[in-house]
């Protein structure tokens, strides 16, 4: 009997039979996914997963030994055909235009367009994707336009999106550019409301109209928009990284709730979008994956023993870490046919690239002694009062309010829900993941390291209170919403017009803030002080030319979209960022972890990616 491979009766697996021998049991064992399927239960064979990488494997263990059967063959032309055509699509820089159905649904958009937006909105339409093109190149519009290219405008379209998001880049955009009634919800209604509303999209979707529904991830962790419309001609996740969905599991019903949710939800076809998809661990991109395609990926751990090294700590638990250094460039040849990636470098080389400057900030004498007190004993007495430092997270946010100044202590009465994750990221920094922020509440003071600094900088440009008639703006950033609140308040008390964006910052006041920064009028704002993660989505303040950066987290992705609400394909500009940071501190460690993050991001979005396009070409 020869090695013999076939699809299995219900065509999901690979079914291999051939003789006994050690070496190719060894080697069939050794393909993640692999089953031996016993006599008694109707064997001896092995069971593999129906995915090229499995058939792949499968061929070199047994190389040309192995016959194949009518219905494998045929499976893996179809595969191997449309990886070619997915991957030919995916590196184009341009399509076209005559090629492009959007060419006469919508030709407004087709010469507003950019070439690789074209190239996008082709791909995007033909599969499901994920969007990971950089900050400010345009992807809500290519989304758009990937439902007229893929003739799925006549129905229901639901995005998920941040709440900062939901009006003033996904309803902007989908009345810029058509006609749907688009509604949007964060959950701010009363009972009467919500029942208007549900009526109006239920009615809608039951005349099968089209309309765009756009809500927060809270929408569809609560299940009321799968009760509404079962089905959906469109389904995208915005910032998709943010929402839990990097969680999810090959089991349904296990994850985070959001992607349990998320999972249920039909859809003609699905999207997601993020500039920056993966944080600096490869694992994240499974999540994505699995929500895209969950009859190919089915099995977490099965994929991470596929590309990714995955070990075993000394208390028994598996870690997974990067890439198999032997299978990088394999697994970006894999995974291109799920992805469309642009960097602003390729697309927009009239743009120049972001400069960066290190400002060094050493601490205050009684800065110093503080911060040295707490990084000892992980808590300190201010004021009388006892600061401990629940958990690690905790206690780095912690050091980091002190690597910017001496605080003070303020005694709130009641816990409240953390401002900048709402109790919904298990890995915020600010509130160490529990959602709540500590009765104890830390205000910085001017005695820090940091604050001249910033201030002799902001001089520099023409941002000086003794010059009011100057037009230069800025734009300040930090994790914490009480270095922001302390930053407007001081840089106002020096005449230096200053207005924040924090969690709590309402959409009318974010929109008023925007057009009044971007208008340039004798009444517009000089600084905008945001907090990293407020501000570091849907919104566009390309009138600044320098960004301050007070602090930075753990992760790089949450920077890189800060410093883009400033670098944009929207202005043609020298852009440059200031990292203020403090020596000897906690802030050194971040910038260690954070720059090799951004390798890996580098390794697995990039660089690879960039080396198949030029072999494509």
């Amino acid at each position: 009997m020869k090695p013999f491979a076939e699809l299995s009766e219900k065509q999901d697996r690979i079914d291999v039979h051939f003789p006994y021998d050690v070496g190719h049991k060894n080697g069939i064992k050794a393909i993640p996914g692999a089953r031996f399927i016993p006599k008694d239960k109707g064997g001896p064979y092995w069971k593999l997963p129906l995915d090229l990488v499995s058939a792949r494997r499968l061929r070199e263990v047994f190389n040309d030994s192995l016959t194949l059967g009518v219905g494998l063959v045929a499976w893996g032309k179809d595969q191997v055909a449309l990886e070619r055509n997915l991957k030919t699509l995916v590196s184009l820089d341009s399509v076209n235009p005559d090629e492009l159905k959007l060419n006469t649904k919508k030709p407004e958009m087709v010469e507003w367009f950019r070439p690789y937006q074209r190239a996008d909105c082709k791909f995007l339409a033909t599969v499901n994707t994920l969007n990971a093109n950089e900050q400010g190149l345009g992807k809500t519009s290519e989304i758009i336009a990937a439902i007229y290219e893929g003739d799925l405008e006549n129905g229901a379209h639901l995005v998920v999106a941040p709440k900062t998001s939901l009006d003033v880049v996904w309803r902007m955009e989908f009345e810029r550019w058509t006609d749907m009634p688009v509604f949007t919800y964060s959950g701010d209604l009363t009972k009467k409301e919500r029942e208007e509303l549900w009526g109006r999209v239920g009615s809608l979707a039951s005349l099968e109209k089209p309309f765009v529904f756009v809500c927060t991830p809270d929408c569809i962790r609560r299940g009321q928009v799968q009760d509404v419309v079962p089905f959906w001609n469109t389904f995208t996740i915005d910032e998709f990284h943010k929402h839990g969905l990097t969680n999810i599991s090959g089991d349904p019903n296990k994850g985070t709730a959001f992607g349990m949710a998320a999972m249920k939800i039909e859809a003609e076809r699905k999207w997601l979008v993020s500039g920056t998809p993966i944080g600096g661990k490869p694992i994240k991109l499974w999540g994505g994956l699995r929500f895209l395609y969950p009859e190919s990926f089915t099995s977490k751990w099965r994929w991470a023993e596929q590309w990714l090294v995955v070990t075993t700590n000394r208390y028994g638990y598996r870690e997974i870490g990067g890439i198999k250094k032997e299978r990088e460039e394999e697994f970006y040849q894999h995974h291109a046919r799920y992805m469309v990636r642009r960097l602003k470098s390729e697309v927009l080389t009239e743009l120049p690239p972001k400069q960066y400057i290190d400002v060094p900030c050493p601490m205050t004498s009684k800065q110093k002694k503080q911060y040295k007190e707490f990084a000892d004993a992980a808590e300190t007495r201010i004021d009388e009062e006892r600061l401990t430092a629940n958990g690690i997270l905790a206690e780095y946010a912690r050091l980091k309010m002190f690597a910017f100044s001496y605080c003070n202590v303020e005694r709130l009465t009641n816990a409240k829900v953390c401002s900048e994750c709402k109790g919904n990221d298990t890995t915020c920094d600010i509130c160490g993941g529990t959602g709540k922020v500590d009765h104890l509440k830390l205000k910085p003071t001017a005695d820090g390291g940091k604050l001249q600094p910033l201030i002799d900088r902001l001089a520099e440009i023409g941002i000086d209170p003794d010059d009011p008639s100057g037009d230069s703006v800025a734009v300040v950033g930090s994790q914490h919403k009480e270095v922001i609140d302390f930053l407007t308040e001081h840089l106002n008390g020096l005449g230096i017009k200053t207005e924040k964006i924090t969690g709590d910052t309402k959409q009318k006041d974010r929109a008023r803030i925007q057009e009044a920064f971007q208008g340039a009028t004798a009444d517009s704002p000089r600084v905008i002080a945001m907090t990293t993660t407020a501000g570091g989505v849907a919104i566009t303040l390309d009138r600044a030319d320098t960004m301050h950066i007070m602090d930075e987290t753990w992760v790089p992705d949450d920077q890189v979209q800060l410093e883009d609400r400033i670098h944009r394909a929207s202005r043609m500009h020298q852009v440059t960022i200031y990292n203020y940071r403090t020596p000897d501190t906690v802030e050194v460690d971040i910038t260690e972890v954070t720059t090799e993050k951004g390798q890996v991001n580098l390794a697995v979005l990039d660089s690879y990616r960039q080396q198949h396009k030029k072999g494509a070409k």
